[in-house]
Parts: C-alpha cells; structure tokens; sequence
C-alpha cells in the first residue's frame, strides 16, 4: 500500500517558484528546491517530474495568477485610463515593495532561457499574446465610451502597453526612485 503524501502539491509549486524565482533556473539545485519544499528527491520527482517539468509547472502557474490579477483589475468598474495606470502603478509598486527586487519571474525566465527552451519559449509567446489580448480588449473598451481615441489601433497600443510593462519590471528591479518611476507612468499613459 503507498504511504500517503505528507505535503501539498500546490504549497510545494509555490516553494519551489519562490526559488526558481530568486535564482534563476541554472542557479537553481535539487537540493535548494527539497530544502525549501521540505521534501526529499524521490518525492519531488514522484510528485513534480525533473527540474524542468517542475519549473514549467511554477512558470505557467505565476502565468496564470499574473493573468487572474490583471483580469479582475481589467474588470473593475473604472476609466479605462485608471485601471492602466493601476495596473503599471501596481508593477512598480509591487517590485519595489519586494525586498529582494527579483522583478518579474516571466521577465527573468525569458532573459535567461527562451532562446535556448523551446517550451519555455512557447510559454512566454502565449503569455505575452493573452497579455496584449486582454490589453487590446480594454482599449477596445476605453474606445467605445471615447476615453480613448478611436483613430489609433488597439493592438498596436496594446503591444506598446506590454512593451511598456516588461520594461516597467526591469527597470523597477533595480531603480528603487519611485518618483522617477511614476513619472515614467505618466509618459506611458500619455502615449495612449
């Protein structure tokens, strides 16, 4: 009879994503992930795969949770040019709120391996096209009730947005001048 897990699968994704995060995948050993999982190998592999499956699954999970934030923010009852501003102020804000400035795990993850992972490439294409689809759709909205001048393309300006936000975290991880920063906002926004 197989003994029962002692551990949650999904308190164990966000470990070991807290130190893909922090290290990057190379820098990254199997015995950091079961210290910070509190697991040993043989579980990590019978419940996760390798390293690799393993870092997949934390990339498509801080994907998904980055995408369910920007949906609710998307969704709130606001001006289309408020929610933008809150969602590049909420960028900022957050990774200079983070005291070990690891930026965005996405903007990490494709620097250090999307020219050389076929997977992890075709991951951060997909995140980067429901991005701009949902940004597209917001300014299609910030159009129609004339917040946002209907002559210039949605998906231009979204591409210009998501262009604007990865840029946003990078800067933000390693320039802690929040006034410099929120000034950089209010150029982005005026491009729109």
């Amino acid at each position: 009879m197989a003994r029962p897990k002692k551990f949650d699968d999904a308190a164990g994704l966000q470990k070991a994503l807290n130190v893909f995060w922090k290290k990057g995948y190379a820098g990254t050993s199997i015995s950091d992930l079961t210290a910070s999982m509190e697991i040993n190998a043989p579980s990590l592999y019978a419940t996760y795969g390798d390293k690799h499956t393993l870092f997949v699954s934390a990339l498509q999970a801080y994907m998904q949770s980055q995408h369910a934030w920007m949906r609710q923010s998307v969704g709130e009852n606001k001006p289309v040019r408020e929610i933008i501003r809150l969602l590049l102020t909420s960028l900022v804000d957050d990774t200079l709120a983070d005291p070990e400035r690891r930026g965005c795990f996405m903007v990490n993850t494709i620097t250090e391996m999307a020219n050389q992972d076929a997977q992890v490439f075709t991951i951060a294409s997909d995140n980067e096209h429901r991005v701009r689809s949902i940004l597209a759709d917001l300014i299609r909205n910030g159009q129609q009730t004339d917040e946002i001048s209907p002559d210039k393309d949605a998906d231009i300006l979204a591409s210009f947005l998501f262009i604007s936000f990865m840029g946003i975290r990078v800067i933000a991880a390693t320039n802690n001048n929040k006034k410099h920063l929120h000034s950089a906002l209010d150029v982005i926004l005026s491009a729109i």
